[in-house]
């Protein structure tokens, strides 16, 4: 089963941070983009494994156009310069 969330990108001096809105603000972060992109593929696939070894029910992902990627720059008060959603997905086993 693939799960995917969307994931906001904000470029800072050393690098990358990425949020998932959905999932409580669950973050990481990485040196170049690449390093960022391959940092939320295991960010995220390490939330999902630990909410289905706890019985933890997480929330449905939103859609992508409705996540407001200015009022998260906002509230963690970082530059939404440079800044961008993606969908990050994970193979999960069933």
């Amino acid at each position: 089963m693939v799960s995917a969330y969307p994931a906001c990108f904000f470029k800072e001096e050393t690098g990358y941070t990425v949020v998932f809105p959905d999932l409580n603000w669950l973050s990481t972060c990485g040196e170049t983009l690449e390093e960022a992109f391959a940092m939320a593929i295991d960010c995220l696939a390490g939330y999902l494994y630990t909410c289905e070894k706890e019985d933890i029910v997480f929330p449905s992902p939103s859609q992508m156009e409705k996540v407001n990627l200015e009022g998260i720059a906002e509230q963690l008060e970082i530059s939404v310069k440079e800044s961008f959603i993606n969908i990050v997905s994970v193979c999960r086993r069933l």
